[in-house]
């Protein structure tokens, strides 16, 4: 029986461990979850009149196959308006969703616009993503621009 001796072992100690994480650093739930939804704004009010309302809408739209907003985990929306896009509620949760059972959640911030210029709202969305295999907590800021005439 042959001893090696233990300088020989390492590199082969390395090798096995390696291979034994390979499969674990291959399936990432972190960047496949950012990737399983998209923050969808185009149903907010793009231009409005001066003294007239509007609405900021962020719908959470999973994209990939197995994944969904988890329907009881936490969820916040909080929405950052210049004072001139006066807002009607700037912190929504679950429950202020349009229909809470949606595969897709809806969330719509009504304001009044005070004054004419370009506005830059901005909705900071934490939800929870999940599959079968993980669930992810997201944290995303999404603009959404309003022009005041």
């Amino acid at each position: 029986m042959e001893v090696l001796p233990m300088r020989s072992l390492r590199p082969l100690a390395l090798a096995a461990l390696c291979a034994l994480a390979a499969p674990a650093l291959a399936a990432d739930p972190g960047a496949e979850a950012a990737r399983a939804y998209a923050l969808d704004t185009s149903a907010s009010t793009a231009a409005v009149q001066a003294g007239q309302p509007g609405k900021l809408v962020v719908v959470i739209r999973p994209t990939a196959p197995g994944w969904h907003v988890h329907p009881q985990a936490p969820l916040k929306i909080r929405f950052e308006a210049p004072p001139v896009l006066k807002l009607e509620k700037s912190e929504l949760g679950r429950r202020d969703a349009v229909d809470a059972k949606a595969d897709a959640p809806r969330f719509e911030a009504p304001f009044v616009a005070s004054a004419a210029g370009v506005q830059e709202a901005k909705a900071n969305v934490d939800f929870f993503i999940c599959s079968d295999q993980a669930c992810v907590k997201q944290t995303r800021t999404v603009p959404i621009p309003v022009t005041v005439r």
